[in-house]
C-alpha cells in the first residue's frame, strides 16, 4: 500500500464529485412529471379509503439506487476527456467501462422485481440520463423501472437525510402505498459504495424506522476506491442484531480486506464505531485513496469508525499476514460502540 499520507482516528470530511454533480437537479425533475414537492400532496392515513383510492397496499421490498450511472453522467457529450487519467489512476473511458459491468445489471434486476417490491432512484440531471446509451433493450435503470414497476418507481434529486426519507414516505403514501418498518426488505444499489449509497440509504431507512437498516448488495454497486473496483467481493455479514455490515473483499493480489457501513444513518446521531479486539500489527487501514489511516489503540483493542463520504473519510481494514478466515472473524466479531 503506498504511503501517501497519514490520517487521526478522527477522519477527514470529503464530499464526493457524486454529491456535487447531484446539487441543484430537483428543478428539472419536472421534464419527468416527477418532484419532491409532490409528497405534500394531501392523502388519507394509511390503510384508510377514500373515494378515488382503495385500501393502501403494502410493500414489502424497497431497493434504492443511488447516482447510477455516475461516472458515465459526469462526461456526457465530453470526448475528448475520455482517454486523461481522471481517478486512481484509471481513464475517464476505463471507469466508465468498468461501470457498465455493474450498470448493465440494473434494467435486468429491476425487472425481475415482484408486484410487491418498490424502486426509488435518486440522481442525476434527467437530461444526461436521455444521452446514457443503454446496454440492451430494456433501457436504463429509469426506463425499466418505470416501465415495468409504474407508480412504485418514485425518481427523485434531493439531498440525504430523514427529511428525504420521509417525503418518499409521503409520495408513497400518495400513491396508495405503505411500508411495515418490522418486516419491510431494503437493499442498495449504485454510486458510490462508499458514500452515497449508504448516506441516502440510511436517512431512508432512520425515516421508516427499519431496525436492520438498509445493506448495499454490493454487485450492484460501484466503489470509489481504485483498489475495490479491481478486487473480488466475498460476502456481507451482519454484525450481530445491529445495523452494520460487514462488507469482505480481496485486492487483486489476493490480500483481504474488509469495511463496516451502518444500514441506519440518523441526523444527529453520535458517531459510532467497530471496535475490534486483535493485535494492531495483524491489521492496517486506509481510506478509499489508498492512503494509509491510523489508529490508536485502546488497550488490547482499537475502534474503527463506521464513516460514509461526506460524513468522514470510509475506512478500509486490511489483512497483515493474517489469514482470511481468521481475518473475517475478527472483523465479523466486532462491537459497535457510540463515541463517549
Amino acid at each position: 500500500m503506498q504511503r501517501l499520507a497519514q490520517h487521526n482516528d478522527r477522519g477527514v470530511t470529503r464530499r464526493s464529485f457524486l454529491q456535487r454533480a447531484g446539487a441543484g437537479t430537483a428543478a428539472v425533475l419536472a421534464s419527468l412529471g416527477e418532484s419532491l414537492a409532490d409528497a405534500q400532496v394531501a392523502a388519507p392515513p394509511a390503510g384508510q379509503a377514500s373515494p378515488n383510492r382503495p385500501v393502501s397496499r403494502l410493500l414489502k421490498r424497497l431497493v434504492f439506487v443511488s447516482h447510477p450511472y455516475a461516472w458515465e453522467s459526469q462526461f456526457v457529450g465530453r470526448p475528448d476527456a475520455l482517454a486523461k487519467p481522471c481517478w486512481g489512476g484509471f481513464t475517464a473511458a476505463e471507469l466508465i467501462e468498468m461501470e457498465r459491468r455493474v450498470s448493465r445489471r440494473w434494467p435486468e434486476e429491476v425487472c425481475r422485481l415482484g408486484p410487491d417490491d418498490a424502486l426509488v432512484i435518486n440522481g442525476f440531471n434527467p437530461d444526461h440520463a436521455k444521452m446514457i446509451q443503454a446496454d440492451g433493450p430494456l433501457g436504463t435503470v429509469w426506463e425499466a423501472g418505470r416501465k415495468h414497476l409504474g407508480d412504485r418507481c418514485l425518481i427523485t434529486a434531493d439531498s440525504p437525510g430523514e427529511t428525504y426519507g420521509r417525503k418518499i414516505l409521503e409520495q408513497f403514501r400518495a400513491r396508495g402505498y405503505v411500508f411495515d418498518p418490522r418486516t419491510l426488505v431494503g437493499e442498495g444499489w449504485g454510486q458510490s459504495f462508499e458514500g452515497c449509497v449508504p448516506r441516502w440509504a440510511g436517512g431512508i431507512a432512520a425515516a421508516i424506522g427499519m431496525p436492520r437498516g438498509i445493506p448495499m448488495r454490493y454487485a450492484m454497486t460501484f466503489p470509489d476506491a481504485p483498489f475495490a473496483m479491481t478486487g473480488r467481493f466475498v460476502e456481507r455479514l451482519a454484525i450481530g442484531e445491529t445495523d452494520v455490515y460487514l462488507y469482505l473483499l480481496a485486492s487483486k493480489e489476493g490480500r483481504a480486506l474488509g469495511i463496516f457501513f451502518p444500514g441506519v444513518i440518523h441526523d444527529n446521531e453520535p458517531r459510532r464505531f467497530a471496535r475490534l479486539s486483535l493485535d494492531l500489527e495483524q491489521v492496517e487501514f486506509s481510506t478509499k485513496r489508498a492512503e494509509p489511516y491510523q489508529i490508536r489503540p485502546q488497550g488490547k483493542s482499537f475502534a474503527v469508525p463506521l464513516n460514509v463520504d461526506g460524513r468522514g473519510d470510509p475506512i478500509y481494514v486490511w489483512s497483515n499476514r493474517l489469514a482470511a478466515h481468521l481475518f473475517r472473524n475478527v472483523l465479523a466479531a466486532a462491537e459497535i460502540v457510540e463515541a463517549r
